[in-house]
């Protein structure tokens, strides 16, 4: 007979191991839209379906792992999210970097209709935030480093 102990350790466990799964987990995404941002940069808003909204909530200061087939080749990219949550979009914005696969790809030839693999939102860089404490952030950032910042900033 299991303890109550043993019981919500192995349920505790249980469901660590499942939301690990689900984070490891990739799913095809719809792009919604492919905006120029900069000469060099574009953001890239997804399309959630309803069966997934809870899996792609996130918290500022997340990223995404995309991943696509380029050349035969599976490449697989992180960029930080830089919408905010309440914003109600799933919006990342990629840099496109000197012989970079997946920028070149994304900032040359990603358009809206396309579908990548997304993984589940992931990352701990998120501040916590409560609505009903006023709170004064300065935020430093610079290069492509921005992006999360921009989502905390928003929220």
């Amino acid at each position: 007979m299991l303890s109550r102990y043993t019981f919500c350790v192995y349920t505790f466990l249980c469901f660590k191991a499942h939301h690990r799964s689900r984070i490891m987990e990739f799913y095809t995404l719809t792009v919604l839209n492919v905006q120029r941002e900069t000469s060099d940069c574009v953001s890239v808003t997804f399309e959630i379906p309803a069966h997934l909204k809870e899996i792609f909530q996130f918290n500022a200061g997340q990223y995404l792992t995309l991943r696509t087939t380029i050349a035969g080749e599976d490449v697989r990219r992180s960029y930080s999210i830089c919408s905010a949550p309440h914003e109600g979009d799933l919006r990342v914005a990629i840099k496109q970097v000197e012989d970079g696969v997946f920028s070149t790809f994304a900032n040359r030839s990603l358009k809206a209709g396309d579908t990548l693999e997304v993984m589940a939102p992931q990352g701990r860089f998120s501040p916590t935030l409560q609505a009903t404490e006023k709170q004064l952030f300065v935020a430093f950032a610079a290069g492509s480093g921005i992006t999360p910042i921009i989502s905390i900033l928003k929220t």
